[in-house]
Parts: structure tokens; sequence; C-alpha cells
């Protein structure tokens, strides 16, 4: 009997160690043509018109931070590693929570940028995005009762010529989604565009407006657009959302 079943083994582990290599292989496979790749949240602030006003000695433009699920996409020390032009940030805290400060030195102002990425694990739902993606939000316990993203613009500011003109602000947050196994999860923009006329300071509300793409191929739509077309049976969710 024993002669008989060494044959029998050497068939068995033969067949093992080929179902491992066909197991590594096309495991290199999938890895090669299906990389896996992280999803990643950007932050980008501009300021244009500036240089047709004239400030203190320092001059601070704040802005809202961005947050997803209540909790702030970037910690204190990112928000001042922010890559920036012509402007120092810095985060301060007011009564609505924490928001972010670009510093101009000199009383000559001039156009202002900071941005800022990093990488995320887990993608963010659609209802978090919904919800708020900025401080202040509803989400955030307020001492002042400010439900809505705000920018302030400070009181010191004045015109250099009998017409200035308005003071351009541009607040963007993308959320590029992950890709796992070639499959793409949605990317969002929610956007914040101003236009500040002359004479306006102090806390201006502002509204962020969403956007959304199912690959980086594609342009953003608004999220209406979407939502209509798109939803999962039931659910009020696109259907990519849903896990």
């Amino acid at each position: 009997m024993v002669p008989s079943i060494i044959p029998f083994l050497g068939k068995v582990i033969g067949v093992s160690l080929l179902a491992i290599a066909v197991i590594a292989i096309g495991g290199n496979i999938l890895v090669h043509y299906y990389p896996t790749v992280p999803g990643h949240y950007s932050y980008v602030v501009s300021i244009t018109g500036l240089s047709d006003y004239q400030g203190d000695p320092i001059t601070e433009v704040v802005v809202p931070i961005p947050a997803i699920g209540g909790s702030p996409v970037f910690s204190e020390k990112d928000l001042q590693r922010m890559i920036s032009g012509n402007c120092t940030p810095l985060p301060v805290m007011t009564k609505d929570g924490e928001m972010l400060a670009l510093r101009l030195v000199g009383t000559d102002l001039t156009d202002i940028s900071a941005a800022k990425s990093r990488d995320f694990s887990k993608d963010p739902s659609l209802e978090e995005v919904q919800e708020g993606v900025f401080v202040p939000s509803s989400l955030w316990p307020s001492e002042t009762a400010n439900a809505s993203p705000y920018i302030i613009i400070p009181d010191s500011l004045r015109p250099v010529s009998s017409d200035p003109g308005p003071i351009s602000i541009s607040i963007n947050v993308t959320v590029f989604g992950s890709t796992t196994f070639g499959e793409h999860r949605p990317d969002y923009l929610i956007s914040i565009v101003e236009q500040i006329p002359p004479g306006r300071t102090g806390i201006i509300p502002v509204e962020p407006r969403i956007y959304y793409r199912d690959s980086f191929r594609e342009a953003f739509r608004p999220l209406e657009e979407n939502v209509g077309s798109r939803m999962g049976a039931g659910t009020g969710i696109p259907a990519e959302v849903i896990s």
C-alpha cells in the first residue's frame, strides 16, 4: 500500500504548488493592472482684488476650514504648513469654531492663496458631504448662532482709488475618491465663490455648492443634476455611494 500512496501524495503536492503559483501570478496581475489608489482631500483658497486696498501693518482675512462628519480634515499643523503665496496661513479659534486666517504683513495688499492636501483611508459618504464640509456649520456648536459658513473681511481695509474693484474669494474642497481593483469611488467638489463689493466688511455669510463626478475623465456637475437620475433604490443616495 505504501508505494501506491507516494505517487498520490506527489500528485496532491504538485496540484497544490500549481494552485499557489496561479494565485500568486493572478494576484500580481490584479495588483499590476488594478492598483489600489488612496483617496485624498484638497483644500485651496484664492483671494484676488486685494491690490485695490490698503490695510493695517498686519491684515488677516479669515475663511472657513473643511470638516467631514464633524471632524476637521486638517490638523493645526497641516494648516500652518499650507503651501501659500504672499501670506501666512494660521489657524484661529472663533466663537463658531476653528477657522483659517490668511495673514498679510504690510499696508500694501496683494493677491493671496493657500493650498493643502492629504490622503484618507475611508471615503466619506454622500450624507457626510451634504451635512456640511466647512466650519462653521450647523453641525458645530456656536455661541453666535451662525449655522452657515462665513468669511471675515477686516474693517481696516481702505481703497487706494475712488473706483476700487470687488474682492474675489474662491474656496474649493475636493474629495478625490479612492480606486480599488479598478473601481473608482465618486469625487466631490464643494465650492465657495464670493464677490465682495467695495465697502463690505466684517462677517459675510457664504453658500457652498456641491458638485459630483464618477470619474476624473468627467467634468464636475451640480449634485442636484446627479441625484435625480442616479438614485439607489429607495435610499435617496447615488447608487455608487452605497456600500
